[in-house]
């Protein structure tokens, strides 16, 4: 606004007449008596004359004054009713107002633009109401209010051109138009104000509705400082189900927050005068599914048209934004048709806090410590582990271990899930999560795809009936589902997060322990493609602890998976055994026989549980944990069995005797290790070489940590030595944390530290990390 010239600001002061008496659209300058007036708008009541200007000089009210009476008097004379108005730019001086009304006449309307306009609505009232209400699923993890947020934490934004629908002459491929780039949310809402429509994505708990909020509060504040004469209207779509038109979409939001003139938000829009921001596209439902994919596309399509239609219907120099999750659609193409009609449009992505944005962000429930490494580094997740003290445990040692970490995740998850209210709870939610994981260890990697057909089916058989339509909306939101390009094409989905998978598969292996011979519906473990990751076998083992389960109980299940050829989950229950401690011996002359069962992980430690009475046979192992020295007259027998990996062990003739018949062993990264120290023994110290060790066990192989008693394997006496003051200085420096597994002392990696932990290990001895000095300084075997 602050930019116009004069004969702009005169265009928009027609502008707003237009809007404000529709039924003289056509109205304009006209020739009145041999001058020209700016505008003439005519309808069945009134005839209204307007002069606008930007002149705060005395002059000009003389300028205006003749023909603002002119009118007004030819209307009394023929009978009619008429409105003379003057609009300035700026507030009226007292002295034009003095003027025109002692001169000229009292009725002549002397007005501010603002007031002007304010005419068509009363925006600023309808920003104070709206900032009453609540910003989609936003809350306050430390009180649950829904308007008094916590600050927003700028996150990492990408933005590129969305898929759109292909010109005759275009060859018929969809293509993005340029790479993703990062921006900012003054980026994200400049490109609102020059009528860009965007669709803002991001997974579950990623931060949309704070961010859609952010660019409300840039535009509001733009408005209301004179900047723009558009300002922001924000719905939730989770109040419009079952909408298709855009005023009544806006007039049921007005009816919400009180807003006395329902009308004049519409007008406010239809007219030009708005931003239309809109959050959760991914909470929209539509009635009717027969269960096919083209269905559920059209059900999408269906759910989505108010969202299109306000795309359809606003004015081209208005913006929209629209929220919600990226793999409610099939495709990026069918997103830009079903939310833009195929029109360009800007896809903005959010992504996960960098380390310094979730230090900043936790800094606001006086948290410093260190972030989990197994937690997302999500707003929605930091936020409500800090806000129930449940990092100031991890900080002091208590330690939040993965496996209770994610029980409670899973729980955190469910519950928001629940929170859009189409009648299903927290806990139902989880049992469908954990349906669905049961069904994608079906397949080969262990997270999907799986169908629609099977998301389906893992609700009815939690629910015992077919979802409703608004059930399904649910359903095709789930959180941890995503998509690859071959998912596009089969309206498939998967869990993009391994780990919320591997917890989620938890429940079905636990049941199963408490009462393995129980008829459940939708428990296929003769389909199980594979046995259970780590995390997965910690999870169900956190939670048979709930229920006091005793060592024979498991003995049993075990006994009845091997019986009823479940092999992969006969694998889950030997390593909810060593997670727990339970000997596992020969009962009578047989043993338990674990057969042809594909094993993401086994860890034997010294000091474990007696698993003699274990027999593994062509069973195919990802990775094998040897920890300590263990007995082995209490490991478990494997009999041609192939093994991909070895940790604890520098080679074949390492192994324990007597234990491995007939197996393949692929590699030995200690060795490795062992190699790299060897050669760096001439040009390193000895501290400098263990710490390197250790950060390569802790950091750059597989797995989630290391078992304490794990760390000296590989190293010589001297070396070996020196692993607990190197320990010391790792917690200190914050990139080594310890918790508890059960009866063993785990390490855990702080994820945020990767790159530095990279940078020393390339160059150990110089640079200013304080590890190049404190590991040069290691002597002795630490207090």
């Amino acid at each position: 606004m602050n930019t116009m010239t004069p004969d702009e600001f005169e265009e928009e002061v027609r502008r707003v007449a237009r809007a404000l008496w529709p039924e003289a659209e056509h109205g304009g300058p006209e020739m009145v008596n041999g001058r020209e007036v700016d505008g003439i708008f005519k309808t069945e009541e009134v005839s209204h004359m307007v002069e606008a200007t930007m002149d705060r000089r005395i002059d000009k009210a003389h300028n205006v004054g003749p023909k603002l009476l002119g009118h007004l008097k030819t209307a009394r004379k023929q009978g009619y009713f008429a409105k003379s108005w003057f609009v300035t730019y700026h507030p009226p001086t007292a002295d034009q107002r003095k003027i025109l009304h002692n001169q000229y006449d009292r009725s002549i309307e002397v007005i501010s633009y603002d007031q002007f306009r304010s005419k068509i609505i009363n925006a600023r009232e309808y920003l104070e109401l709206r900032d009453l209400v609540g910003w989609g699923s936003a809350a306050n993890p430390k009180t649950n209010s829904t308007t008094e947020l916590v600050k927003y934490v700028p996150l990492g934004i990408y933005s590129s051109s969305g898929v759109v629908r292909p010109r005759i002459a275009d060859s018929g491929r969809r293509v993005q138009r340029e790479e993703p780039k990062n921006v900012s949310v003054s980026d994200l809402s400049m490109s609102v104000e020059s009528g860009e429509r965007i669709a803002l994505l991001g997974d579950y708990g990623a931060g949309k509705s704070m961010t859609l909020r952010e660019v409300h509060t840039y535009l509001r504040k733009r408005y209301l400082k004179g900047d723009t004469h558009i300002f922001p209207i924000t719905l939730s779509l989770r109040r419009h189900y079952g909408q298709d038109d855009p005023a009544e979409a806006l007039t049921r939001h007005a009816n919400y927050l009180g807003f006395q003139n329902p009308a004049k938000l519409v007008s406010a829009w239809r007219n030009g005068y708005a931003h239309i921001l809109l959050d959760g596209f991914d909470e929209l439902a539509a009635p009717g599914w027969s269960g096919s994919p083209e269905a559920i596309r059209e059900n999408r399509r269906a759910a989505t048209v108010l969202v299109k239609e306000f795309s359809r219907e606003s004015q081209p120099d208005t913006g929209i934004i629209v929220a919600g999750r990226r793999f409610y659609f099939d495709t990026l193409g069918e997103l830009g048709d079903y939310l833009f009609d195929g029109s360009p449009h800007v896809i903005a992505t959010l992504s996960d806090f960098s380390a310094d944005q979730a230090k900043t962000f936790l800094a606001q429930f006086n948290e410093k410590g260190a972030v989990p490494d197994w937690l997302p580094q999500r707003p929605l997740l930091l936020g409500h582990l800090a806000a129930e003290g449940i990092l100031r445990g991890f900080e002091d040692s208590a330690g939040l271990a993965p496996a209770p970490g994610w029980e409670w995740l899973l729980d955190r998850i469910s519950e928001r899930e629940s929170f859009i209210k189409q009648g299903v709870d927290g806990p139902a939610v989880r049992q469908v999560i954990e349906q669905l994981a049961s069904f994608a260890r079906q397949t080969s990697l262990g997270v999907g795809p799986v169908s629609m057909r099977d998301i389906v089916d893992a609700f009815t058989i939690v629910r015992k009936r077919p979802p409703s339509d608004r059930e399904l909306t649910l359903l095709q939101r789930l959180p941890g589902l995503g998509g690859e390009e071959e998912d596009s094409e089969n309206g498939t989905r998967r869990f993009v997060d391994q780990d919320l998978a591997s917890a989620a598969q938890a429940a079905h292996v636990s049941r199963f322990v408490i009462d393995p011979y129980g008829d459940y519906a939708g428990f296929q473990p003769t389909q199980w493609h594979s046995a259970m990751e780590p995390l997965g076998v910690e999870v169900a083992t956190e939670q048979i602890s709930n229920f006091q389960v005793q060592p024979g109980i498991l003995r049993t299940a075990l006994g009845r998976a091997i019986k009823t050829d479940c092999h992969e989950l006969a694998a889950d229950l030997v390593g909810m055994a060593i997670a727990s401690g339970f000997d596992i011996t020969n009962e009578g002359t047989s043993k338990h026989t674990v057969s042809g069962a594909v094993i993401p992980s086994l860890d034997l430690g010294e000091g474990g549980p007696n698993l003699s009475g274990v027999e593994f046979t062509d069973c195919m192992f990802e990775e094998l944990v040897l920890s300590g020295d263990p007995d082995p007259s209490l490991l478990p027998l494997f009999n041609q069995c192939t093994f991909f990996t070895v940790i604890g062990r520098l080679g074949e003739t390492d192994m324990p005797l007597g234990r491995f018949t007939d197996c393949t062993f692929e590699s030995f990264p200690d060795a490795a290790d062992r190699n790299a120290a060897i050669m760096d023994s001439a040009i390193l110290p000895a501290g400098t070489r263990v710490v390197m060790t250790l950060l390569r066990k802790l950091y750059l192989q597989r797995g989630r940590g290391r078992k304490d008693s794990a760390l000296t394997r590989g190293m010589g006496g001297n070396d070996a030595a020196l692993v607990t003051p190197a320990m010391q200085l790792l917690q200190q420096e914050g990139l080594a944390v310890p918790t508890r597994q059960g009866k063993n002392k785990i390490w855990l990696p702080d994820r945020s530290a990767g790159p530095r932990v990279r940078q020393f290990l390339s160059a150990p001895r110089v640079g200013d990390d304080p590890l190049v000095s404190g590991s040069r300084s290691l002597t002795g075997s630490g207090s």
